[in-house]
């Protein structure tokens, strides 16, 4: 009985090297996956937030629909231009002062 039972405890310890290496082999295999995956949630995250942002705001989002609607062709380009511009140095300077010398968040 002793000699069964060395036996299965060897399969066991085989079975669970095994059962490790394939679980090496899935992360290193999905790590692309989940990084696309993080990015498409943080991206959901954002147009969530855009959208609460907006039924939290719905007179300033009437605003600029209105603006949009008032001046149309070049110069309603020319200013959402120039609002994006501005938005996206907001961001640079946000992590700039909040975030010194860490990873930038989008």
């Amino acid at each position: 009985m002793s000699r069964r039972f060395n036996d299965l405890l060897l399969r066991q310890g085989r079975l669970i090297e095994r059962l490790a290496g394939q679980r090496a082999a899935l992360r290193r295999d999905f790590k692309p996956v989940a990084r696309a995956l993080g990015r498409i949630d943080s991206a959901v995250i954002g147009l969530r937030s855009g959208a609460d942002y907006l039924n939290h705001h719905a007179l300033a989002a009437s605003a600029v629909v209105g603006f949009f609607l008032i001046f149309k062709g070049r110069t309603t380009l020319r200013w959402a231009r120039r609002t994006f511009l501005l938005w996206q140095s907001w961001r640079v300077a946000q992590n700039a002062i909040f975030n010194p010398g860490g990873r930038v968040r989008s």
